[in-house]
């Protein structure tokens, strides 16, 4: 193995022309994979944290005039609620939100009581959608503590918390007090305690946020609750987690953030093919290059390899000379590529923050995604060699050096 190493290193030595226009070849390749790969995951992040990132990914509510939880062996307990044919409120949501505590999954659930109204200030009426939560539990999906352009978040006794544009659109400011009339006829004054930005012009208009209690007293609802939301660790787990709760409980309505935003699930999964298929094919030009250019070499060395054979040297052997010679080329390569796929998204944020001094989007560079395109490099530069390998076995060291 040390000798067949050796030659492939002096052959790779003899031809430096060919060396290096492998060896760019296979950088420029790799780099771009490596680029393409980042620019598209950045990418795709960045629309789903706009997108989803501070909102529910799976979110139930009742459907049924009844539900209970399914006996599955691992808990025996069950939940009844009181409904009628047209209530979509969960009882008992206490038990479920403990159950649903459990799932690892699962990275913040927040319980919501919620209904239509209207605010009235200084005589002015808009419509509005009264979303009652747990500051703390609907902080974790919404993010309403970073959100927030003046005041401080609280819920605490008759404060609430109202979005930017409704707050621009009725001239309220921080401690000004609101009325609040809901569709049942309940009316009630508040006290704004701070005013957020969600960045959604319709959610800014419309929801305001009050403490869960209070919210269940003003829509009659008791100790039920209108839906419970929930965010997943991964997004794309999404329709999985909902059918597997869906299957827990009998008589709720669960939904995914995948069906509410199809469009952008096509377009995620469009985009991704479209790398796939340009890497392939990146990749795909690269291994016939290095194939085509050791195809050259063979012909090249053949009176070398006949003089190696005639010395004694097997065809086995002489195979693994072409088979080296692209597995070293493939790690030169593809160590190369990576520094200029680095190279690549480091001029990308560099070049789109110099107007506004933020990137265009962020970039992320992950060991786990640039490693597997290097390995898969390495490993088409070795099979890229086979060929010629296998031809470098059927010489004739009698007929070469006769015409070599």
């Amino acid at each position: 193995m040390i000798f067949e190493w050796k030659v492939a290193v002096r052959f790779l030595k003899e031809g430096k022309g060919q060396t290096l226009f492998i060896l760019l070849g296979i950088t420029v390749g790799v780099g771009v994979m490596v680029f393409l790969n980042t620019l598209i995951t950045g990418l795709q992040d960045n629309m789903i944290d706009k997108a989803i990132g501070d909102s529910p990914h799976v979110w139930i509510s009742g459907d049924a005039d009844f539900y209970q939880l399914k006996d599955t062996g691992e808990n025996s307990q069950s939940a009844r609620g009181n409904f009628t044919v047209k209530d979509t409120s969960l009882g008992d949501w206490e038990l479920i939100e403990e159950i649903l505590k459990e799932r690892e999954e699962i990275s913040a659930i927040s319980p919501v009581a919620e209904g239509n109204g209207f605010v009235t200030k200084s005589g002015q009426t808009s419509p509005v959608l009264v979303r009652g939560v747990d500051l703390e539990k609907a902080d974790a999906i919404y993010k309403i503590n970073d959100r927030l352009i003046d005041g401080t978040a609280s819920l605490h006794g008759n404060y609430v918390i109202i979005g930017k544009e409704l707050a621009e659109e009725n001239e309220i400011v921080v401690n000004d007090l609101i009325t609040i009339q809901l569709a049942n006829g309940t009316t009630q004054t508040f006290t704004v305690s701070a005013i957020f930005d969600l960045e959604n012009k319709s959610v800014n208009s419309s929801w305001i946020f009050m403490d869960l209690s209070r919210a269940q007293k003003l829509l009659g609802l008791r100790n039920k609750v209108s839906r419970i939301e929930m965010q997943v660790h991964d997004v794309f787990t999404a329709e999985d987690v909902m059918t597997s709760i869906a299957n827990r409980f009998e008589g709720i309505q669960a939904e995914n953030w995948m069906e509410s935003n199809a469009s952008l699930l096509t377009a995620l999964q469009s985009q991704r093919q479209s790398s796939l298929m340009i890497q392939a094919f990146v990749l795909l030009a690269v291994t016939l290059g290095i194939s085509s250019v050791l195809a050259v070499s063979v012909v090249q060395k053949s009176k070398q390899l006949g003089i190696l054979k005639a010395m004694g040297t097997k065809s086995r052997s002489a195979s693994r000379i072409f088979l080296f010679q692209g597995g070293l080329l493939g790690i030169v390569g593809s160590a190369l590529g990576a520094g200029l796929g680095i190279g690549l998204v480091k001029g990308f944020l560099w070049g789109t923050s110099l107007k506004t001094g933020v990137p265009l989007f962020p970039l992320h560079l992950k060991a786990g995604s640039v490693i597997p395109i290097c390995v898969l490099a390495v490993a088409a530069c070795t099979i890229a060699a086979f060929l010629p390998a296998r031809k470098s076995s059927k010489l004739n060291p009698v007929e070469v050096i006769r015409h070599g």
